[in-house]
């Protein structure tokens, strides 16, 4: 039964999907030791016959705008002015899911490189039998371990795909709230309306992406967390016939900005200790 349930789900939701967009909201605790300092960011997964795609609104619109920015200044006068307030937005990376086997693809620029990922894990749920109305939606509860968390998952059948937020995915229905047990990293359905248009965005390092597999991704991310500047010390070194300027229009000390950006990012990541992905830490 529950077989003819996924197929009917899945092959109806391909005649539904016709290009739908769900908005998230995506509240989240990046510093264990401050719980009260809980940040929200505005989510999309988009929906198409061939797959999904989730990512940060608010990261896309900001990078955007950098990007044209940059590009801008770099052909006006060959010199960038670093203006580090214009990226706004935590969660950086996009996770693709094709459809109909769900292979989770992740693009990432979170180390310094442009990444995509194959990530092959699989999610294990365990169906329970409690329920409850969920916005404008009867749902049902599901629980998972992933990533070194446990998940409590609220699915509802009146949404007919197999999917959900961030790379979660395979309840016999739509996920429209998903959160750990610690309540620090959850995931709420806000809206749902029909895509007009699709995203269409590049990592603002305008570099191609590296086809890695999920277990060198783990590699790579423990030696940024040790040493975060080591890509960005390489890339200003391809760059050292251009001019960086300051606000003010100053030519930046390379090696000073470099030294502040190490001690920047290493002060950051201490309190990054609490991130979605929690076994990467370990």
């Amino acid at each position: 039964m529950k077989k003819i349930l996924y197929l009917f789900l899945a092959g109806y939701g391909i005649l539904y999907a016709q290009n739908q967009k769900f908005v998230y909201e995506y509240k989240f605790i990046s510093d264990s030791t401050n719980a009260s300092d809980i940040k929200s960011e505005i989510t999309h997964l988009e929906v198409t016959p061939k797959g999904s795609l989730f990512y940060s609104y608010e990261v896309y619109k900001s990078d955007s705008l950098a990007k044209a920015d940059m590009e801008k200044q770099l052909k006006a006068t060959n010199s960038i002015n670093v203006k580090t307030n214009m990226r706004k937005g935590r969660f950086r990376d996009r996770i693709y899911k094709s459809y109909p086997d769900f292979k989770i693809t992740q693009e990432s620029s979170t180390t310094g490189k442009a990444l995509k990922i194959i990530d092959d894990r699989k999610l294990d749920w365990k169906i329970l039998s409690d329920k409850q109305k969920i916005g404008n939606y009867e749902t049902q509860k599901a629980e998972t371990s992933f990533a070194g968390r446990k998940w409590t998952a609220w699915f509802t059948t009146e949404i007919p795909f197999q999917d959900g937020p961030y790379k979660f995915h395979g309840l016999p229905g739509f996920i429209v709230k998903i959160e750990d047990t610690s309540k620090s990293h959850v995931f709420e359905l806000k809206e749902v309306s029909k895509l007009v248009t699709p995203f269409n965005g590049e990592f603002i390092l305008s570099q191609k992406p590296v086809d890695i597999p999920y277990p060198q991704y783990v590699k790579i991310y423990k030696m940024y967390r040790k040493d975060p500047t080591a890509e960005f010390k390489q890339r200003m070194a391809t760059i050292s016939n251009q001019v960086l300027r300051d606000p003010s229009g100053n030519p930046i000390d390379m090696n000073k900005m470099m030294k502040e950006r190490e001690l920047q990012d290493l002060e950051r990541l201490k309190k990054d200790n609490n991130i979605l992905e929690l076994d990467l830490l370990k």
